[in-house]
């Protein structure tokens, strides 16, 4: 199997195991991360979801150059292939558990894109982020949309054209990664933040994260018409009512998820 997957209490852990290949991305392993990534989702035990490579040498290459998914055994065969990664993206933002990158090691190219459809990233401080294809004849198509979402456009144009590699701390000063840290602290700092995230409303976590993704594309005056409407549709929720009460009364709050 390219794609692992452990459950830790409520955080499930989905893996790239194929550090043989620095974890990159044939078609098998998209299938099993979407896969993998829809059943815990699905799981109403899961409340985060941590997603990382195998291995310390990286967190996810890119496409497997050797798997066919840059050839056409047919056209239609690979233009279908190649939409794996698009259905991955596509799987990330419909998500309604939070997903954290456990970025282990570098992140280019395809890796880079399936690490920024992460909702949050810790990053050892030894990890590199990058687009290099151009060195190889290619253009990140796909994910130059997420580029120009996290970078702007003519950061991300200068990432995709130079290909070079920014180190683990520029790319937290640019806003892609939360947190840098030293790879003997890498487990702990995911599981306080998975932790800290488990400790959130569900619900709250679920529409919040779908208000965010929906309202980031959309001029301002009709995201703050969408987003007056999602806190409409929060404080009706049973969860809204438990926490203010929790809160009034000094109390933890008991989550129902509804």
């Amino acid at each position: 199997m390219s794609v692992g997957v452990a459950h830790t209490g409520a955080v499930t852990t989905v893996t790239i195991e194929r550090p043989e290949a620095r974890n990159a991305l044939d078609a098998a392993t998209l299938d099993g991360l979407i896969s993998a990534l829809a059943a815990a989702d699905e799981d109403p035990q899961v409340r985060v979801i941590v997603l990382t490579g195998a291995g310390e040498k990286a967190f996810c290459a890119g496409a497997d150059l050797r798997s066919g998914l840059t050839s056409d055994p047919s056209a239609v065969e690979g233009h279908e292939q190649r939409g794996l990664l698009r259905r991955l993206f596509a799987t990330t933002e419909s998500l309604s558990t939070p997903l954290v990158g456990r970025i282990n090691g570098h992140a280019l190219a395809g890796g880079l894109g399936v690490a920024l459809s992460c909702d949050l990233l810790v990053a050892v401080d030894d990890a590199t982020f990058g687009t290099p294809e151009v060195h190889v004849g290619l253009w990140p198509h796909i994910i130059s949309a997420l580029l120009v979402q996290h970078l702007g456009p003519k950061r991300a144009l200068e990432w995709m054209m130079t290909g070079r590699r920014y180190p683990a701390l520029e790319a937290e000063r640019l806003g892609l990664v939360n947190r840098v840290v030293p790879r003997a602290q890498l487990d702990t700092a995911v599981a306080d933040l998975a932790a800290e995230l488990v400790r959130g409303a569900p619900l709250a976590l679920a529409l919040g994260r779908r208000s965010y993704l929906e309202a980031r594309s959309m001029e301002p005056g009709a995201a703050m018409a969408y987003l007056h409407g999602m806190l409409d549709l929060q404080v009706q929720t049973e969860d809204a009512a438990e926490g203010i009460a929790a809160f009034l009364e000094r109390r933890d709050p008991v989550w129902r998820g509804r």
